[in-house]
């Protein structure tokens, strides 16, 4: 069971105060009970489902609907919002009075409902169920407030702490954003110093492989101006025009006198001389090609190592010496040497 108690204002008595109570099981469409007292008098009527299904097909409204404008009304409308009460007596019973309710809109009102009261001998009993219902009312409405309160101060601690936290979170925020920017300036002040050492090094590294360039250039041209001078084609014909190795090393060194060996060799006669083939040319091309340097200076070198040679060995073994003297002098004496190429 619900209970609503309310206080309003009759128009046709605006100076008199009243007391209206309602008792409702599920909700008023299914019917409610009315009290009302003026502090003196009080009186009692009730209306049924019937009635309020009535009412609303009078009204051509929906039932839902009316339900609500008789919520708001008669528990928790106001005034002003646009609804009234009237109170007057009824003349087919003496001492009941018709309380009819009204919606007030801009140009016109219509009424919602009205319900019959008959007088309550005594009012008293009333009266204090009105002023229970206050009380406990009342209390109630402290225990929420109270509550409401705690609560209130609760979240207000709780918007303090987190206010608190919020601005330490800040403060924390901008010493780490001061502290990173600082890092950050420090880093790339170290990455713009490295990247201006790179690029001097380069630069440098440049300026020195355009002076090695330069300088090898230098060095090629002064490498190549001997062989452009006008006295080279003439040693490269005295070469071409030389002669074998085995020639200039005739000519350089002159024969031994018969009877007198050189190195351990035997003599070379007359025979000899006229036997000598003709130079070949193209040895001595091939040759000029394989070696840039005299022929006769090799060929030098290669008659002093063979002699350097054949004194070491010579030292070294007495037998070999006087076996190449007694070859030397049988060939001074055996005539048949010097016949060798009769048959040609």
């Amino acid at each position: 069971m619900s209970t609503s108690v309310r206080k309003i204002s009759v128009a046709s008595e605006p100076d008199r105060p009243f007391f209206l109570r309602l008792d409702w099981a599920d909700d008023l469409g299914a019917g409610f009970v009315v009290v009302l007292c003026d502090g003196t008098f009080a009186w009692s009527g009730e209306v049924s489902e019937e009635d309020v299904t009535r009412e609303a097909q009078e009204l051509e409204m929906q039932r839902e609907k009316y339900v609500q404008d008789l919520h708001l009304v008669l528990v928790g409308g106001d005034q002003k919002g646009g609804y009234s009460f009237h109170l007057s007596p009824s003349h087919a019973h003496g001492g009941a009075v018709h309380l009819s309710y009204e919606k007030v809109l801009k140009d016109f009102s219509f009424k919602l409902g009205v319900v019959e009261l008959q007088t309550i001998p005594d009012p008293v009993d009333v009266i204090k169920d009105l002023i229970s219902h206050g009380l406990e009312r009342s209390t109630e409405l402290q225990a929420r407030n109270k509550q409401l309160q705690e609560e209130n101060q609760r979240l207000r601690q709780e918007q303090e702490h987190i206010t608190s936290e919020l601005e330490r979170y800040v403060q924390g925020k901008e010493v780490l954003e001061r502290e990173l920017y600082t890092r950050f300036v420090l880093v790339l002040n170290e990455k713009k110093a490295k990247i201006r050492n790179q690029k001097e090094n380069i630069k440098n590294l440049q300026e020195e492989l355009e002076k090695n360039a330069l300088r090898r250039e230098a060095d090629l041209a002064k490498g190549r101006a001997p062989s452009e001078t006008a006295g080279s084609p003439s040693r490269v014909d005295d070469t071409y025009e030389g002669s074998t190795d085995e020639e200039h090393s005739g000519s350089t060194h002159s024969p031994p006198a018969p009877g007198h060996p050189v190195d351990g060799k035997p003599g070379r006669s007359s025979f000899d001389d006229s036997l000598t083939d003709i130079i070949d040319v193209a040895p001595c091309r091939k040759r000029r090609h394989r070696h840039l340097q005299n022929p006769q200076v090799e060929v030098k070198k290669v008659s002093e190592e063979k002699q350097e040679r054949k004194r070491k060995e010579t030292k070294q073994d007495p037998l070999l010496i006087r076996e190449e003297e007694n070859a030397a002098a049988k060939a001074r004496v055996d005539p048949e040497a010097d016949d060798l190429f009769d048959d040609f």
